[in-house]
């Protein structure tokens, strides 16, 4: 038996999945912008009371480790190695990226841009694409300034955004008058159920999964303390 739980924090939602062998079960999404701390433990506790799932039973966690929110990611990745702590459940670590592609569900072959903004006039991004129902990577995940990403998209292209609750986010003020762009502001996603179903579907390939305590957040580039630090 396998019971997976995907824990989201990398954005201002707080997202859990859970999937038992093979079969999706529940997932449950809050705005939480800047309080995930003060909402995982319960909210992971409730998605599993609710489906009588006891934490024990947990065999497997997977979540994204970036790029994203510094302070969310830190959380998260704290949150799973406590969690983990008492047993030997594998942790798949994802890129943020690939979930917010993974999110966006379609039958036609396509590519798939993801793009978060990452303040100072740059984004995180990657693409990818969408060919007999299976996503591949076409690039890695990067930090540029939105000029290369609209040098190597075409109009036909699908680019999801994410402004990581920034009021006054104007980095994909370039991305308005493409038809095809998708905002997780406007378009909410469960990306906590999306990665617990992309755990659950490699799930046999052991090269992927590691400790608890190997986690370590991908943020591309230096947070402010390792800045000051350095």
């Amino acid at each position: 038996m396998s019971v997976i739980l995907g824990i989201d924090t990398s954005s201002t939602d707080l997202g859990i999945g859970l999937h038992k062998d093979g079969k999706p079960l529940a997932s449950v999404s809050r705005f939480v912008r800047n309080s995930h701390a003060e909402h995982i433990t319960e909210a992971v506790k409730m998605l599993l009371k609710l489906n009588s799932v006891d934490p024990s039973e947990v065999t497997h966690v997977a979540i994204p480790v970036g790029p994203g929110s510094f302070t969310g990611l830190r959380i998260g990745i704290a949150f799973v190695k406590g969690f983990c702590a008492s047993n030997n459940r594998k942790v798949l670590p994802l890129s943020t990226l690939n979930v917010m592609a993974a999110s966006f569900k379609t039958p036609v072959e396509t590519r798939i841009f993801s793009a978060i903004d990452a303040r100072n006039d740059e984004i995180y991004w990657a693409s990818f694409s969408i060919k007999d129902g299976k996503m591949l990577r076409l690039s890695d995940d990067k930090i540029s300034g939105i000029d290369e990403l609209l040098e190597t998209s075409t109009p036909d292209d699908i680019i999801i955004t994410d402004k990581m609750g920034f009021s006054r986010s104007t980095i994909f003020k370039a991305l308005e008058n493409k038809r095809n762009t998708l905002a997780v502001e406007n378009d909410p996603v469960h990306r906590g159920f999306v990665t617990s179903a992309i755990a659950s579907s490699f799930l046999d390939d052991s090269s992927l999964w590691c400790d608890a305590f190997e986690l370590k957040p991908n943020y591309l580039r230096l947070s402010y303390a390792q800045k000051k630090a350095s």
